[in-house]
């Protein structure tokens, strides 16, 4: 499904990717492990083309994804940030809203459907009504999780 084919990302004489190369198969689950500095978030930009590589390519099924504007392929990939994203300001019931205006022209993903992939019990209306600040005992990271979920894209 993605084929990363020695993808290399220089910023100057620094070397942050060098040459990494795999294939994630479909329907599997793959761990990019390192420490801090080790050019694992800078790997995950250059696949949906936050970042572009200096070298290599990577392919989606095996289309190259510079075949098409950047913007369209990521709204084919779910993407968490490592940083949850959430505003602080917002409801969990609010929270997929950004993604209606970043996920503009596709299938768009309803606050029901971040709820339901976050595993919020149907009858939970204190979670639903909860800012991020009050997820006592359950982690904002699912959040950010469930919202590249909840629209289904083709790649997470």
């Amino acid at each position: 499904m993605i084929s990363v084919e020695n993808l290399t990302k220089q910023y100057g004489a620094a070397t942050v990717v060098d040459g990494v190369s795999m294939l994630i198969e479909r329907n599997s689950i793959t761990v990019i492990v390192g420490t801090s500095g080790s050019g694992k978030s800078t790997l995950l930009r250059m696949i949906n083309r936050l970042v572009e590589p200096t070298r290599g390519r990577v392919l989606i099924d095996g289309g190259d994804t510079t075949a098409e504007p950047a913007h369209l392929l990521r709204r084919r990939i779910g993407y968490a940030i490592q940083g949850n994203g959430l505003f602080p300001h917002r409801t969990l019931r609010r929270t997929s809203r950004p993604c209606r205006v970043f996920w503009a022209g596709m299938r768009l993903a309803s606050a029901t459907r971040v709820e339901d992939c976050c595993g919020v019990p149907a009858r939970s209306g204190r979670l639903r009504g909860a800012f991020p600040h009050q997820f006592v005992g359950w982690p904002e990271q699912r959040v950010g999780v469930a919202r590249a979920l909840a629209a289904e894209p083709a790649v997470c």
